[in-house]
């Protein structure tokens, strides 16, 4: 998909129609949820991650640390029953919930030190989660990336 390269020149109205091209499945989650589930799919876009398991993963740090998300917006999306069966299928994905919390533990959480460190914290701003304008998705990513600092992470391919 074009917006996960870092200097793709796609809008991020354009990226997001991409990534619902690329999983109609996504498409049809957020369509039926409404806003919540598509600011989330927007920050898919802007931080050029996909939606597989692993996209899903190197997404958190973004959100958590790189976002203007609330934790009442973290609460609500962390709550919906779409969210919850979709954890459980990731923990199947990964070999069952202890090896999954080991992968987390051992993989994953210095993998978010080193984000944090290196891409994150080094951004201009943080990103506005639940308020992206018309005007923002009519902007190329190119351009939102440099005016937010956001570097791509393109994890290595095992």
């Amino acid at each position: 998909m074009e917006f996960l390269q870092p200097s793709c020149t796609k809008t991020l109205q354009e990226g997001l129609d991409e990534l619902y091209r690329e999983a109609p499945e996504v498409a049809e989650v957020s369509r039926r949820k409404g806003k919540g589930f598509r600011d989330h799919d927007l920050t898919h876009v802007i931080f050029g991650c996909d939606t597989s398991i692993r996209g899903e993963l190197l997404l958190n740090p973004w959100i958590l640390l790189g976002t203007t998300i609330s934790r009442q917006e973290l609460r609500d999306y962390g709550a919906d029953p779409e969210v919850k069966r979709l954890n459980r299928e990731g923990y199947d994905l990964l070999g069952g919930r202890l090896k999954a919390v080991l992968i987390m533990i051992f993989y994953y959480l210095p993998l978010y030190a080193w984000l944090w460190v290196t891409h994150i914290r080094p951004m201009s701003r943080k990103w506005p989660h639940s308020q992206v304008t018309d005007v923002m998705l009519d902007t190329p990513l190119d351009v939102h990336r440099q005016e937010y600092g956001i570097r791509i992470y393109s994890p290595p391919r095992l």
